[in-house]
């Protein structure tokens, strides 16, 4: 008789499946010691990533709004020199007076923001830059605008008019430091309303034009802009018409639709044929009329109109002229 065998094991069982719980008491001292040491990596990583974020914070904070802290932290003194570099006339001192830092201010407790919108309510300072160089100066950076034209305002009852300059941008200001024949140089506006804006005046729409008429005089036929006195942009809005008077000629008429060089080419070109007529001036030149210039004497030019076709004669009118 045969031994009885033994049991098999249950179909699909492994040793895979049988409870392996251990103790940790019973874990050997260098698995604890492991332990130990994970949980500690972990505590110290947590710590610096609060303590970066909260020193990221502070000093955000601290640049922002209190600059009395950063200063502290920051060696700098008291502000002793501005340093100015311009592209135009403003001087240090007029930077200094009106930027009007109080005394013993230190370098870090500017507020440069501030500062630069204070020079920039002045009109001449198109541009301003202002920066710390340590430790106790102010460096002080400005594009400035340049005048174009001129314009007048009355002041009151028998006070002489205050004159003002326009730049290439409608911005009206009160010139500093500009060299007097320069200023001399430079035609009248007329046509124009100033309305107030900000302690100053709002700009001047359409100074782009006429920016653009004068320069291309200036450069093209420097000895046609140098008789000019008014320009007027009365008709600008309107028509597209700038009207200028010169010491020789008292209307000229522009137009901003047709390329400003080959209208002064034109009125180069009257300008020297009119001479031929000693006996007869010109009062008006009209440049506005696309291919022909209508030209006006102040009698009548018969053997101009032959010699050039190719102009229209106006005959002169009495009394105010509506253009």
């Amino acid at each position: 008789m045969s031994p009885p065998s033994s049991p098999l094991p249950a179909a699909g069982r492994s040793w895979r499946s049988i409870p392996q719980q251990v103790n940790p008491d019973a874990l050997s001292s260098k698995g604890r010691r492991r332990r130990v040491l994970v949980w500690v990596k972990y505590s110290v990583l947590a710590g610096f990533t609060v303590a970066a974020g909260w020193g990221a914070y502070f000093a955000a904070h601290s640049r922002e709004n209190d600059r009395t802290a950063l200063s502290a932290a920051v060696r700098s003194g008291p502000v002793r020199e501005v340093s100015l570099i311009t592209d135009g006339t403003l001087g240090r001192k007029w930077v200094t007076d009106i930027l009007a830092v109080p005394a013993n201010t230190s370098l870090m407790a500017l507020d440069l923001t501030a500062l630069r919108a204070r020079l920039l309510t002045q009109g001449q300072v198109r541009v301003a830059v202002l920066t710390r160089s340590f430790p106790d100066m102010l460096v002080v950076t400005l594009q400035e605008r340049m005048p174009v034209a001129r314009a007048q305002i009355e002041t009151g009852v028998g006070k002489q008019p205050r004159q003002l300059l326009v730049a290439k941008d409608g911005v009206v200001y009160e010139g500093v430091n500009y060299d007097q024949r320069l200023l001399a140089s430079l035609p009248w506006l007329d046509g124009i309303k100033l309305a107030g804006a900000g302690g100053g005046y709002a700009p001047i729409a359409g100074m782009d034009a006429v920016a653009d008429l004068l320069s291309t005089a200036q450069l093209q036929a420097p000895h046609l802009y140098r008789g000019w006195i008014i320009v007027s942009l009365a008709r600008l809005a309107e028509h597209d018409e700038l009207v200028v008077k010169s010491q020789d000629i008292p209307e000229i008429i522009f137009t901003r639709r047709e390329d400003f060089f080959r209208q002064i080419a034109q009125l180069d070109y009257v300008v020297d044929a009119a001479r031929s007529q000693p006996e007869a001036a010109l009062t008006l030149v009209n440049l506005a009329l696309g291919g022909q210039v209508a030209v006006q004497f102040d009698r009548p030019a018969d053997h101009f109109s032959q010699t050039h076709p190719t102009i229209t004669i106006q005959p002169q009118k009495k009394g105010k002229r509506d253009f």
